[in-house]
């Protein structure tokens, strides 16, 4: 099965910023096609991949499918984009969804100590998602053929997010929206997402459900708020503000990694704190009854009560209630519950 990608990384140098560029490749391992940055023929495959449009109306068109783009995060090679992608599409299988994950590539340079270059990058990076990923795929929809599109971004990939959602509208045209708008370990201020803030207000503009994923143990958010001379909390590590508007959640992951992470190894380990949710067939589970977004985020079985409204943990479903749960949250072509 293709797999799609959008990089910004310069042809012949990996670490230096140039134009969007349309990839397809079929595994981790195997040889890419760089589809140049005309994005006719990498869209026609892409599209070729959804179902017929089904019967509906104007008022409530039926979808034929969800896309989701994927941004990874700070000290990320293209190779490694690659198995990082691959990982999120068998995680998200195994989950019971079946859209298209497209991979959004920047130039991370590899490098721990090249962090403070990466986040000019990121910010460099932020309106090519939306000009040469998001819009793209949104105009190429026919009026009977509609496509959910959403976001999942990883570490400094929340902040190429945030950016995007933020200031795009200095270079892109504003008529762009975003289903559901996922952040796992978001290296980003918390602060910005209080309500009446600008970027609050631009997620409203442009999102729909936007879901924070945090861990009050992950060691590589607490190196990135040192690198920042402890400027503010990081999102992926305290969570959203108290403030934060109704449309967004936080889901804590705290309790999860205390309970299943014990090895002193791995508790010592800031990569580890960092990106363990990817290893986690509880988190895909609900990632997928998020962006098939059907039933209400009260109601996920994955999830426990926290602390006030709109604030959760994550817990372990059992597998028949999930797989129930996800056929009521179905809302599209993409949704295959698996059997219990």
């Amino acid at each position: 099965m293709p797999q799609f990608m959008i990089t910004t990384r310069k042809r012949g140098d990996d670490r230096a910023m140039g134009p969007a560029r349309y990839l397809t490749f079929e595994d981790e391992a195997g040889p890419e096609q760089d589809l140049g940055t005309n994005p006719r023929r990498w869209l026609a495959q892409i599209m070729a991949g959804f179902d017929p449009p089904q019967a509906g109306n104007r008022v409530d068109p039926v979808r034929s499918g969800d896309v989701l783009f994927l941004v990874h995060g700070f000290n990320v090679s293209h190779a490694s984009a690659r198995s990082f992608h691959m990982k999120c599409v068998e995680g998200l299988a195994a989950a019971g969804w079946r859209g298209q994950v497209i991979s959004y590539d920047w130039p991370s340079d590899g490098l721990v100590f090249a962090y403070l270059d990466d986040r000019k990058k990121a910010r460099d990076a932020a309106d090519e998602l939306v000009s040469a990923g998001i819009a793209v795929l949104q105009q190429a929809q026919q009026a009977d053929c509609t496509i959910g599109v959403h976001v999942l971004a990883h570490s400094m990939g929340g902040f190429v997010v945030q950016q995007a959602f933020t200031w795009s509208y200095q270079d892109v045209p504003p008529d762009w929206r975003i289903g559901q708008i996922l952040f796992a370990s978001a290296d980003v201020d918390h602060s910005v997402f209080s309500a009446d803030t600008v970027t609050a207000k631009a997620f409203g503009r442009h999102g729909g459900r936007v879901t924070a994923y945090c861990n009050r143990y992950d060691k590589a958010l607490a190196a990135s708020n040192a690198k920042r001379l402890e400027l503010a909390p990081r999102m992926g590590r305290v969570g959203l503000p108290d403030d934060a508007p109704a449309l967004m959640c936080e889901v804590d992951c705290s309790g999860f990694f205390a309970e299943h992470y014990v090895a002193i190894t791995d508790l010592l380990s800031p990569v580890v704190t960092h990106c363990f949710y990817f290893d986690q067939p509880v988190f895909w589970e609900d990632v997928t009854l998020t962006l098939a977004g059907g039933i209400d985020r009260s109601v996920f079985p994955t999830r426990g009560d926290g602390p006030a409204a709109n604030r959760f943990a994550l817990k372990a479903a059992d597998r028949t209630i999930y797989a129930q749960a996800l056929a009521r949250a179905a809302t599209s072509l993409s949704i295959h519950p698996p059997p219990p």
